[in-house]
C-alpha cells in the first residue's frame, strides 16, 4: 500500500485573502467579515464595503483600462467559477465595455466594446455558467429593461427575453443560487417595486415591496440565506444601503458615501478545516480517507480525479455534516483503475455556494499487477449487465469468451494484445435468457474460469 498526505489549496478565500494583503483591509480580528465590492459611476472608482454595517474596508481606488479614457463604471460582478470579477466600463466617447476589473489595484482588461451604450448591470447564474445583463429603461427599445446574455471573451450579447415591466426606471438584477432565480428591481419610491424571472422560461413573478421604504435600486447582490444587499439612489438626500429577502422585506443598514453601482460579494468564510487526508492503493483501487477537525455550513465534498494530462474530473460526492465544532470522518473508493499515474483533490462546497479545494500531495501511481488473475464478475447475480476484473502482469494476446451451461460459445469479449495492467470489461447479456453462465480468459499460459448467474 502507498499513502500521500494533505496539500490544502483552500480557493473559496482566495480573493479575500488577495484584498487583505493587497489593500491591507481588515484586523486579525475581522478577517471573517463578509465584503461587497461595488464601484462608482461618476468617479471611476472601486471599492469594498462592509456588508453588514457598510463601513468602508479599502480605500476607493481608480479605474484604469489600457487604452482607454475610464469616466466612471455601472456595474460590477463576481464570476465564482473563474474567481474573476467583471465590470461595465465607461470610457470617454460614451462606450461601454465589459472588462475583468482587478479590485485591489483597479487595473481593467478589456473583454470588448458592448452593443449599447444602455447596458449598466449583469450578475452571473453559477448553476448555468451565464453572465446576464440588462439595459436600463432610458435605453433603445429592444434593449430597455431586457435580459441578456453576455459572452466572457468577446462581449458579444444574446437577446434572452423582455421587456419587463415592474416598474419604471431603474433595472438592476441579481442572481439567488439558492432558489435558482433572477430578481429584478425597477421603479422609484413609493412605486419602487421587486420580481422574480426564471432563467428558463423567463416568466416574471411580482414580489410586493414591505418594511423599510426605499427609492431606486442602483445595486443588489445575493449574500446566502435568502438575503440581498441593496443600494439605492434617493435624488434629494443621501443614498442608502439595505438588506431585502427573497419575500421583499427591506431592512435598513446605513447611508453609503457615493452612488454605489453593480454589487459583488465575497464570504471569506473557510468553512471546514481538514485534519487529514490520505490514500491507500490497493491493487487497482484508491481509497481516499480524510478528517476535518471542525465543520461550518459544510454542503460536501465532490471527489475530482486527474490522470497525466493533467484534466480534472468528477468522480463522486460525499455529503457533509453541515455545521460541527466536533470533526468527522470521510472515505471513497476508486476502483478498477488502468494502471498509471493519478492526481485527486477534494472540493469541499458550503451550503452558500462557496467552495475551496483540498489537494493530495503525492501522486497516486497504480502500477503493473504481479501476477495473472481474473476477478468474479460484479454485480452477480446481475440482469443484464456486469463487469469482468482481470490482471496482466506482462504484455501478450489475451481472450476473454463467454460460455453457456453446455460449453458452447455465445461471444468473445477480448481477443487482441494488451499492455501489463489493470482491465475491465462491461458484459451485457439482455439477448441471453436467465441461468448460468462461464467466463473464460486465456492469457500466456494462464486459463482461468468462472461462473455468473443471470437473473431476469
Amino acid at each position: 500500500m502507498q499513502e500521500s498526505k494533505i496539500n490544502s489549496r483552500k480557493f473559496s478565500g482566495i480573493l479575500f485573502t488577495f484584498l487583505i494583503l493587497t489593500l491591507g483591509l481588515f484586523s486579525k480580528q475581522t478577517v471573517a467579515a463578509p465584503i461587497v465590492i461595488t464601484v462608482d459611476p461618476f468617479t471611476p472608482t472601486v471599492q469594498a464595503f462592509d456588508a453588514a454595517a457598510w463601513t468602508p474596508a479599502s480605500p476607493p481606488i481608480p479605474l484604469t483600462m489600457p487604452g482607454f479614457t475610464v469616466t466612471g463604471a455601472t456595474s460590477i460582478t463576481w464570476n465564482s467559477d473563474n474567481l474573476l470579477f467583471y465590470g461595465i466600463i465607461k470610457v470617454s466617447g460614451g462606450g461601454r465595455h465589459l472588462a475583468i476589473v482587478d479590485p485591489g489595484t483597479g487595473v481593467c482588461t478589456e473583454i470588448g466594446l458592448l452593443s449599447s451604450t444602455s447596458f449598466s448591470t449583469m450578475t452571473y447564474n453559477s448553476d448555468a455558467g451565464i453572465m446576464y445583463m440588462m439595459g436600463g429603461a432610458g435605453g433603445p427599445v429592444g434593449v430597455a429593461e431586457c435580459l441578456f446574455s453576455v459572452d466572457l471573451t468577446t462581449a458579444a450579447t444574446t437577446f434572452l427575453a423582455g421587456p419587463f415591466s415592474v416598474g419604471s426606471f431603474g433595472e438592476v438584477i441579481a442572481y439567488n443560487y439558492d432558489d435558482d432565480l433572477i430578481y429584478h428591481w425597477s421603479g422609484e419610491a413609493p412605486a419602487a417595486a421587486m420580481e422574480t424571472i426564471d432563467p428558463v422560461t423567463f416568466a416574471a413573478t411580482l414580489i410586493p415591496p414591505s418594511g423599510m421604504p426605499h427609492s431606486e435600486v442602483q445595486g443588489a447582490v445575493y449574500t446566502g440565506a435568502g438575503s440581498f444587499v441593496v443600494t439605492d439612489l434617493v435624488f434629494m438626500g443621501p443614498t442608502m444601503s439595505f438588506t431585502i429577502t427573497s419575500g421583499g422585506f427591506a431592512t435598513l443598514i446605513g447611508p453609503t458615501p457615493f452612488q454605489s453601482r453593480g454589487l459583488a460579494y465575497i464570504d471569506p468564510l473557510l468553512p471546514v478545516e481538514l485534519s487529514s487526508f490520505v490514500s491507500t492503493i490497493s491493487g487497482s483501487s484508491v481509497t481516499l480517507n480524510w478528517a476535518t477537525a471542525s465543520e461550518t455550513n459544510n454542503s460536501g465534498f465532490d471527489i475530482e480525479r486527474s490522470s497525466v494530462n493533467g484534466t480534472w474530473s468528477k468522480i463522486g460526492n460525499v455529503s457533509g455534516n453541515g455545521t460541527s465544532a466536533v470533526g468527522h470522518n470521510y472515505t471513497y473508493t476508486d476502483k478498477n483503475l488502468s494502471s498509471g499515474i493519478y492526481n485527486y483533490r477534494l472540493k469541499q462546497i458550503d451550503f452558500n455556494g462557496n467552495f475551496e479545494y483540498f489537494n493530495l500531495s503525492n501522486e497516486v501511481n497504480i502500477g503493473i499487477p504481479v501476477k495473472y488473475d481474473l476477478s468474479q464478475n460484479y454485480p452477480n447475480p446481475f440482469n443484464p449487465s456486469t463487469s469482468i476484473n482481470y490482471d496482466l502482469p506482462v504484455d501478450g494476446n489475451v481472450s476473454l469468451k463467454i460460455f453457456d451451461m453446455s460449453g458452447k460459445e455465445l461471444m468473445t469479449l477480448v481477443n487482441e494484445v494488451k499492455t501489463a495492467g489493470y482491465y475491465s470489461v462491461n458484459f451485457n447479456a439482455s439477448d441471453l435468457s436467465s441461468g448460468v453462465y462461464f467466463y473464460t480468459i486465456t492469457a500466456d499460459n494462464f486459463t482461468a474460469t468462472k461462473k455468473m448467474m443471470l437473473l431476469k
